[in-house]
């Protein structure tokens, strides 16, 4: 009998590791999923390793009870890449491991509870017994419904669980637990062949030919006709189910299951294209990630491909991935959100037809299933999609490529393990030895400093092809297009107070006029960020967060509404202020809605549309919209961020942003970063064709260093300002930053907690002599109330701010987020 060492499926200390026995009948090698006893539960593990004998000789481990079929799920590489992810974001081993499992793979024994529903106390009905906590457990189960243990426990905050076992123990509460059902599978469809000899077959048609079962006839004659098996929902649907029947009984067809895949690319047309010829700066950087690729000096090569918007990165990609598919090695590619993968798919399909596996979380489970296990075995040597992504089974990977690596949405930050996909793809690349681009026109400056410092090799490209080939004489002397920014306050004090500025409307008369499309961004959904009186000053806002309803006009299928972006809490307009009862209601703070609006009303020829979250919500979605907007008549985009990345559409000579402030004004030290990134990323748009581009940035602060060096697309000036600010501050990438969040229903508990926990971190820096980590806060998280629960934060700043973690947890409910790509 062997032993194992087995990452189990529970919250207990995140690096710790069960040892079990596995019986003789069994084989349980390092990869593979298996279920375990656990107390008196059954629960699910990942095998990290093979004992020669158990730790402890006197005890003898429990057997495992079975092994999954189809594993190892994850190779050795990928394990190390788990044991890192559990360390680094602090979670546990088997969490980690979930991130490279196939999607449906992953089972629990899940709670329920409900209210007891025989032989309830009246007293207890009544509360008189029930401290305040348990009561509100009653509240939450006053319907007699089965809910989710879980859920109910999250809504207590700190102590929930316990809370709810105790009126277990009690009686009150009933308890049951369910098996979920997998949430993904494999897919089969009955096929039909014909068995019987041609001659029967034919004698067959003739014989029931202009009878009553002629169908019988049309369906044979139409399996003679075909040399591969029919989808039998298919022959039904034809021939009828009576038909189909006859010729399986009779044994004329045989039946016979078989596996379809569901590819999200069926529909996607792709026509072969060829390597373009490489400009000199384009060369150099393919010559020396191709020299990595073939290298075998370790560590692998590094390197932080920096070039302006249209520079041609994606170029320099795929001449890479081709050098290194011809090695007989594999890549790896990731782009920030599924709105970007459309135009990088088409170049990647276009340039590797049948190769490519698309893996993002805008398809659907049955999908990711099937490109999951395609990419498993080798079915595809290139892997296209989002964050996740860097979690596939790739084997003899060569190359990773992370496009647009400044984007804050490669952090996964709403769920554990908070993983950030740039770190992970620098960890896999060193223990599969495979060469690491990272690609961007404004690299973060976390990232730029590390090549400063020789951590990645810096390739630039500072040049649009065209400045090279030349382009028309209106368009701008460098290839880029030429920017004006408008001060909106000289706009008001002129006395224009529309959304659109004067110079922002010519520009767009003179492009369209030309027959050229626009581009307009503004990161805001809906018509008004908010609603506000203009007698009583009064905003509405959401019930369960501190948080201003955004409005959304009517459309086709619902009517007019005010909305939360946090928690999706919805409620009528209305013209009358609920406060005062006035009727002198104003909409402020444009959104895309409302942008359409004011375009339509100026250009109503024009054909505008609008992508953002509300109008696609799912990758063909964002297909659909980028080919119409492409390929068909409308002349102008209004977008969120969706607009501002990847998009590569020669006829766009005009885009304007709308309000560049918006981001500026969010309380974290990153919001000039990312405001020079989004405002330099959708200047890009424009100007990528023979007719040159123009932009025009509206603004409050039209003096902000962020406003002014993302007008003049120049990233080395914003760069200079920012790493003195954040080098005077000590602020990354001079420091790291871990922040810890705590959420609960009561508003007094969530505050001693969070002031309680600062407290007890500073005693213990004091204490270990951690004099290098600072404790800040806590501090109210922004905003303080969402879904009813009360948020806090403490930020933990210095070289190693973990050590202090390591020392003092901060306890049951808290969230902790390492390198967080936001404080807010």
């Amino acid at each position: 009998m062997s032993h194992i060492e087995v990452a189990v499926d529970f919250p207990d200390d995140r690096l710790r590791t069960f040892t079990y026995s596995v019986p003789d009948r069994m084989t349980a090698i390092p990869g593979d999923l298996v279920w375990v006893p656990f107390g008196t539960r059954l629960l699910q593990g990942v095998v990290f390793g093979a004992l020669a004998s158990p730790p402890d000789a006197d005890v003898e481990p429990k057997e495992i009870s079975s092994v999954v079929e189809g594993g190892p799920f994850l190779d050795l590489p990928h394990l190390h890449l788990a044991r890192w992810i559990a360390s680094h974001y602090r979670t546990t081993l088997f969490i980690a491991c979930t991130l490279m499992l196939p999607p449906g793979s992953r089972q629990r024994l899940r709670a329920w509870v409900r209210r007891e529903q025989d032989n309830f106390p009246a007293d207890i009905t009544l509360g008189r017994e029930l401290k305040t906590h348990e009561q509100r457990v009653l509240d939450t189960l006053a319907d007699g419904a089965w809910h989710r243990k879980d859920r109910v426990a999250r809504r207590l905050g700190r102590g929930g669980n316990s809370t709810v076992d105790r009126l277990v123990r009690r009686g009150i509460v009933e308890s049951r637990h369910q098996w979920e059902e997998p949430r993904a599978r494999a897919a089969f469809v009955n096929f039909i062949s014909l068995s019987a000899p041609t001659d029967e077959a034919t004698a067959l048609v003739s014989e029931y030919t202009d009878t009553r079962s002629h169908r019988r006839a049309d369906l044979v004659s139409h399996l003679l006709s075909k040399q591969e098996p029919q989808p039998r929902p298919e022959l039904t649907s034809r021939f009828g189910q009576a038909a189909v029947k006859w010729a399986i009984e009779s044994g004329v067809a045989t039946l016979e299951k078989k596996q379809v895949l569901r590819d999200p690319l069926s529909d996607y047309v792709v026509q072969q294209q060829f390597p373009l010829d490489p400009t000199p700066a384009q060369a150099g950087a393919i010559k020396a990630i191709t020299d990595s690729i073939d290298s075998e000096v370790s560590p692998p090569g590094r390197f932080l491909l920096y070039g302006v918007t249209g520079s041609g990165k994606t170029e320099v990609y795929l001449q890479a991935a081709d050098h290194c598919l011809r090695r007989g090695k594999k890549v790896l590619v990731l782009v920030p959100e599924i709105a970007l993968t459309p135009q990088t798919l088409q170049r990647f399909a276009s340039r590797f037809p049948g190769r490519v596996a698309l893996l993002h979380s805008g398809l659907s489970e049955g999908e990711r299933f099937d490109q999951w296990w395609g990419t498993r075995k080798g079915r595809y040597d290139v892997v296209l999609g989002s964050r996740g992504a860097v979690f596939a089974p790739i084997s003899d990977l060569g190359l990773i490529v992370i496009d647009e690596e400044h984007e804050w949405t490669y952090k996964q930050h709403d769920q554990a393990p908070r993983y950030h996909a740039r770190a992970a793809a620098e960890f896999l690349a060193l223990e599969t030895g495979a060469s690491l681009v990272l690609g961007s026109a404004t690299p973060s400056v976390t990232s730029y400093r590390r090549a400063e410092k020789g951590e990645f090799r810096l390739l630039r490209l500072p040049d649009r092809p065209g400045q090279i080939t030349g382009l028309s004489e209106d368009s701008a002397s460098d290839g880029r297009a030429d920017v004006s920014v408008v001060d909106l306050k000289q706009e008001l004090r002129d006395g224009h107070t529309e959304i659109l500025s004067r110079p922002l409307l010519a520009a767009m008369r003179k492009t369209l006029s030309s027959g050229h499309k626009a581009i307009l961004y503004v990161n805001r959904r809906g018509t008004a960020g908010f609603v506000q009186c203009t007698v009583c000053g009064n905003m509405r806002r959401c019930r369960r967060c501190d948080n201003t309803l955004t409005h959304h006009a009517a459309t086709d299928r619902r009517p007019a509404r005010l909305e939360c972006h946090f928690c999706g809490y919805r409620v009528r307009t209305s013209r009358a202020c609920p406060t005062c009862g006035g009727n002198s209601v104003k909409r402020t703070g444009p959104g895309t809605e409302r942008v359409v609006e004011v375009v339509n009303e100026h250009f109503p020829r024009a054909g505008t549309m609008r992508w953002d979250s509300d109008t696609a919500r799912s990758f063909r979605d964002h297909m659909d919209l980028l080919k119409r907007f492409t390929e068909g008549t409308p002349k102008v985009l209004v977008g969120t961020q969706m607009v501002a990345k990847g998009l590569d559409i020669p006829d766009v000579t005009l885009v304007g942003v709308v309000a560049a402030d918006i981001g500026l004004a969010v309380p974290d030290f990153l919001a000039a970063e990312r405001s020079f990134q989004v405002l330099a990323q959708v200047a890009g748009r424009a100007g990528r064709g023979p007719a040159g581009g123009h932009v025009v940035i509206q603004t409050m602060q039209p003096d902000h260093y962020a406003i002014q060096a993302a007008a003049a697309q120049d990233y080395d000036r914003f760069y200079q300002q920012e790493i003195e600010i954040r080098a005077r501050h000590d602020l990354p990438p001079f420091s790291r930053l871990v922040v810890l969040r705590y959420a609960g229903l009561d508003a007094v508990e969530a505050h001693e907690n969070a002031y309680a926990t600062a407290d007890r971190l500073n005693r213990r820096r004091e204490a270990s002599g951690l004099t290098g980590v600072e404790v800040i806060g806590p501090t109210p998280a922004v905003p303080f109330r969402v879904r009813e629960m009360f948020r806090w934060q403490i930020a933990l700043k210095g070289s190693a701010p973990g050590q202090l973690l390591d020392e003092e947890p901060p306890g049951e409910g808290w969230t902790i987020d390492v390198d967080p790509a936001s404080l807010t």
